[in-house]
């Protein structure tokens, strides 16, 4: 079984499926970066080819970096008595909301037909149409 090419062993304007093959990409795939124009190219007559030092720089541009500083850790806390347990507290703006759709879901419920408030209201009076 071959090994797949290798930055190294491509040329200095690689051709599509060249660049595929290194990516690890179908040459659709590759042409899709240049038309929407994600990685640098040459154009030689109608033929596109991919500059060496720009895979590397695709690769660094379109890496999606962790962002530990906006991620607050957990917190754990555990006792000998039961298992560990992660639960920090409600947000101020979460228990907010929390108390909101409750107090929403309450005044749905009394203005529900099938709710009990409902029954102990009295009957409408009905008024008979007449026929003619």
């Amino acid at each position: 079984m071959q090994q797949p090419p290798t930055l190294a062993d491509l040329p200095e304007l690689a051709s599509l499926s060249q660049a595929a093959a290194v990516l690890g990409l179908t040459v659709t795939q590759v042409r899709g970066l240049i038309q929407t124009r994600r990685i640098e190219h040459v154009m030689i007559g109608r033929r596109p080819f991919i500059p060496k030092p720009a895979i590397p720089r695709f690769i660094a541009d379109n890496t999606v970096k962790p962002c530990h500083e906006e991620t607050p850790a957990l917190a754990f806390a555990s006792s000998k008595d039961g298992p560990a347990s992660t639960f920090t507290g409600p947000k101020e703006a979460a228990a907010g909301s929390a108390a909101r759709a409750r107090q929403i879901a309450s005044r749905l419920k009394s203005s529900s037909p099938s709710s009990c408030a409902f029954e102990r209201e009295p009957a409408a009076r009905v008024i008979p149409l007449k026929s003619s």
